[in-house]
């Protein structure tokens, strides 16, 4: 059996992988992405709330109290979106790391794969050349004994 047919089976399973990492990495991504907006806006809420109480004039303690518990939750909703989107970053390096190890690894096979159709076909070339350069050569001695008995 040629080399390259024993190689691509593993080069196909290495490329079928690398593709499912992409797609995971991919989705890793866009859960940092969401997450980072959801962030962003929980952020402009907060600062927009903040504003709005400062500057809304005279506030009773009642009020006060409510604006300080809201911001408070508020503030505990950041830390914890925080927290999340660190452990996404973190989910999607990995997904990435793995995914670019697993296409190196195909494209390296790729490659090998390649390598060996060269040589199978260099040597196929080579037999076919021996073949026709010995028909030629009995071709030409049967020609000759012909002429010369």
């Amino acid at each position: 059996m040629m080399k390259s047919k024993r190689f691509q089976p593993i080069q196909e399973i290495a490329a079928s992988s690398a593709h499912h990492l992409s797609r995971a990495m991919a989705d890793a991504g866009l859960k940092v992405t969401e997450l980072e907006r959801q962030f962003g806006q929980l952020e402009t809420y907060r600062d927009e709330y903040t504003r709005k109480s400062v500057t809304g004039g005279a506030i009773d303690a009642v009020r006060l109290q409510n604006t300080r518990s809201f911001l408070d939750r508020l503030g505990e909703a950041l830390r914890q979106n925080r927290k999340n989107l660190a452990v996404a970053r973190a989910e999607y390096e990995k997904r990435r790391s793995a995914w670019s190890d697993k296409r190196v690894e195909a494209e390296s096979l790729s490659r090998v794969v390649d390598r060996c159709r060269l040589q199978e076909r260099q040597a196929a070339d080579e037999r076919e050349q021996r073949e026709l350069d010995e028909r030629a050569s009995r071709a030409h001695y049967l020609a000759r004994d012909l002429l010369f008995p």
